[in-house]
Order: structure tokens, then sequence, then C-alpha cells
């Protein structure tokens, strides 16, 4: 009976092996379509910092079962950090600044590693951010403190707000005031500028101004805390993107349009929606219909399509939807391409876009929207760092 046992055991691990440890065969590429190296894994992640996440399936210290984890892979290819850390919450993994959050199995909390593998920061946290600036957000009991790339907790846990520093700066406020006024401090939790501000959240510089409200208006403050732009046409503003920011005329927040620092209207308040400008493009929308303008309100997406998403930066490209048939301009306003495409992804700032033809296959278009690698390929992904996972 021993026996029978042990050896239903064996063959129902290695049945759960052969159905869990199903692993792609993924080949990193870089921009002219070389093959750098292969590697065996169930997932990978883009590169940051040289280095690439990876998730995968191991046996447990029984033995008897497969489990997830995690580690990660450098740009030679190499596993520096083999696969030993809790994969559930892996969102939080990446390495920026030369570290990374990670979580041991079956523990509930955080602590950042280095390229190596060693842990640097002696406290641990049950919730974290993402690095901006050299500085993340972590939290106690909800409140938000600020922890450097150097695994120190430089600001403590005692604020709430912004999770992400602009211009040396982030918007916080005492999470135990009696009233709720924001201001700025700086990456040693320096006051710089006042809390001062009562507004419905908290702000950011963007080229070294943040919006405020003051006496009921949204204004523009410099990074001494100076007003340097207040709106005449309307009680609100946004940061100014390609010269222009974007406002609402009505109570209900509709009839946007944007304004220069002159506050003379650029393009009239007729739109329901609109996004700010990026690469001198936004996407607007009117009676149910969405297009493209440039920074003078000409069109460069016409404005008939039900959706549209994308942008002149990261994305590359824009997509527009209609009778559940999606077109490729790019941000010229021309047709992006007339090869036999069934989907377009952004380029995530590179100079490729992954794609997928009509047969289901995948590979890369340039972008003057002609073919670079051809359609050969179960899955791709956007460059990053110079390189890209396919399979």
């Amino acid at each position: 009976m021993k026996i029978k046992i042990v050896l239903f055991l064996i063959l129902h691990f290695a049945t759960v092996i052969l159905l869990f440890s199903q692993e792609k065969d993924f080949k990193c590429i870089d921009e002219k379509g070389n093959v750098l190296f292969e590697f065996k894994a169930r997932f990978v992640w883009p590169f940051s910092n040289d280095m690439a996440l990876f998730k995968t399936t191991v046996p447990d210290e029984t033995n008897t079962k497969l489990v997830w984890r995690a580690g990660f892979i450098n740009g030679a290819g190499e596993v520096v950090i083999p696969a030993i850390y809790d994969s559930k919450y892996s969102t939080y993994y990446g390495f920026v600044d030369g570290v990374s959050w990670i979580r041991n199995p079956g523990e509930e909390y955080f602590y950042l590693i280095d390229k190596s593998g060693v842990r640097i920061s002696e406290k641990t946290y049950a919730k974290v951010g993402s690095f901006n600036e050299g500085m993340c957000a972590v939290y106690e009991d909800d409140k938000m403190g600020f922890i450097n790339s150097s695994g120190v907790e430089v600001i403590p846990c005692k604020y709430i707000g912004d999770s992400w520093f602009y211009d040396g700066l982030v918007c916080v406020m005492d999470a135990d005031a009696k009233e709720e006024q924001f201001g700025f401090i700086n990456k040693n939790g320096d006051i710089v500028i006042p809390f001062q501000f009562y507004q419905a959240g908290y702000s950011g510089f963007v080229n070294g101004e943040a919006r405020v409200v003051i006496n009921g208006k949204t204004c523009l403050i410099n990074l001494a805390g100076e007003v340097v732009f207040t709106p005449l046409l309307t009680n609100n503003c946004d940061n100014f993107y390609d010269g222009l920011s974007l406002a609402y005329v009505n109570p209900d927040r509709s009839g946007f349009g944007f304004y220069d620092r002159n506050s003379q209207w650029v393009v009239e308040p007729i739109y329901d929606h609109v996004t700010s400008f990026k690469g001198g493009r936004s996407i607007v929308e009117k009676d149910g219909k969405l297009g493209v303008i440039d920074t003078t309100g000409k069109y460069i997406v016409p404005i008939e399509y039900v959706n549209v998403y994308g942008d002149c930066e990261s994305h590359g490209l824009f997509i527009a939807v209609k009778d559940n048939i999606s077109y490729f301009f790019n941000c010229d306003g021309e047709h992006f391409t007339d090869k036999d495409v069934k989907y377009i992804f952004g380029s995530n700032s590179g100079q490729l876009h992954p794609f997928s033809s009509k047969n289901g296959k995948m590979g890369y278009l340039r972008k003057d929207g002609s073919v670079f690698i051809e359609a050969i390929y179960i899955n791709t992904e956007p460059f990053s760092e110079g390189k890209a996972w396919v399979y």
C-alpha cells in the first residue's frame, strides 16, 4: 500500500509539473532584430536598470507541489537574482535607481534589495509606492512617508498626499491636521511652501509650476510658492503643456477649451472633454464623438470616432475606433500603415511598434508604418532600454 501511495504521489507530482511548468521560450532581441539570448520562463517584464523581472514555477520545500516565484535576469541573459521571491505582489517589483522592492514567500512586508540581491533597507512596509526622483512613498497605518534609494526612511510616515516628487518637491498635508491644508516639502522633509492651500486634492509641479487653490480659484505657483498665473477667463486652469492650459466654463465641468498665458482662448471652449496636450496633440470629445486636434485647434484626426486613445509621446500614434473597426493614425493625422494589420501597440517612446497581423502572428513596424520584422512571433513586446522580449 505504501508503495502505491508513493508511486501515486510521484506520478501526481509529475503531472502537476507537466501542467504548470509550461515555460515559454523567450528571445531577447535588440533594435536591429538580432537575438541576444534565449530564456525559459513563464512570464518576463521589460528591462529597467538593465534588469528584467521574471516569473516561473519551482518545487516547494516539500517537493510535492509547484509554487510561483519571481527573480531577475540582466541584459546579458544571466539570472543574477534567482526565483526565490513571492510573486503575488510582483507589480511592486522592478529596478529603479538600482533598487527594487521584493517580498519573501509567506511574509506580508516589502523591503529593498540592490542589483546583487542584497537587502539594503532596515525597515519593512506592508504598502509601498514606486521610485521617482530618487524617492519612494512608504506607508504605516495609512500614513505616508518617503524612503530614498539608499534604503533610508528620510521622511517619517505622518503625511497624506501625492506619492511622487516633482522638481524636488512633493505636495502633502499633515495626516493628523485638524484642517485639510496642503503644502510642499523637499526631499529632506523640510517645509518649503507652507501648508496653506484648501483644495480637493494634492498637486504636482510641471516645468516648475504647480496648481493650487487660492480664494476659490485655481492658480499656478512656482517653486518658491509665488503665484505666477491667475486665470481671468475661468476659475480653473491646468498646468501649461505646449504653451496651453485646458479649462472649462460650465458648472457641470463641460465646455472645455485651451487658453494661453495671455488669457486668450486659442481653442474655444466647445468640447465636452479634452486631454492635456502631449507632443502638440490633444484628444477632444463633443456630442459623443472623438477626434484629435493640434495646438491651433485644427483637426488632425476627424471628430467622428466613438473612441480614440494614444498620444504623441510614449504611444507614438492614435487608435481611433468606429463601427468596431480600428483605424491607426500617426501624429500628422496620416493613416499609419496600409499593411495587413489587426492591431498596433504603443512604442513606449521607442522607434518600433509591436503589431499583430490578421493571421494572429506579431511583428514590428517602424515609425513610418513600414514593416521592420514580419509577423512571425506569437507575441512581441515594446522595446525598453534597446531590448524587447518575443516568443
